[in-house]
């Protein structure tokens, strides 16, 4: 990615992350939701955002794809300085788990050596 893309993106994850907490009011979203990327098209008109969320993750993403024009709004608002605010395309994230997985591979790897 390049300089702009990375700054947009990191921007983005900011406001985003700050939307939630302080404006979104949609009961479906789990108040155990983190913004853990973000990626920007090289035009900037597109903008994948990825979420881990504790509880009922599936449900979480459906709500904030169904919220997605109230954010980008409040984004055109935070971000004026942006000439076109991003479409927003929220998808779950699912390197938490895939870390997890790994971890208590490795776990089980070492409670095999050390029981050899």
């Amino acid at each position: 990615m390049s300089y702009k893309t990375d700054r947009t993106a990191s921007e983005l994850q900011k406001c985003i992350s700050l939307i939630l907490q302080n404006k979104l009011r949609n009961p479906d979203v789990s108040p155990l939701t983190t913004i853990t990327e973000v990626t920007v098209s090289k035009d900037l008109k597109y903008a994948t955002v990825y979420v881990s969320a504790i509880l009922e993750s599936e449900k979480t993403v459906k709500a904030l794809n169904a919220s997605a024009g109230f954010i980008r709004h409040e984004l055109s608002v935070a971000l004026r300085n942006m000439r076109t605010v991003p479409n927003l395309v929220f998808k779950t994230d699912s390197s938490v788990e895939y870390g997890r997985k790994i971890d208590s591979i490795l776990r089980g790897l070492s409670n095999s050596e050390s029981d050899s």
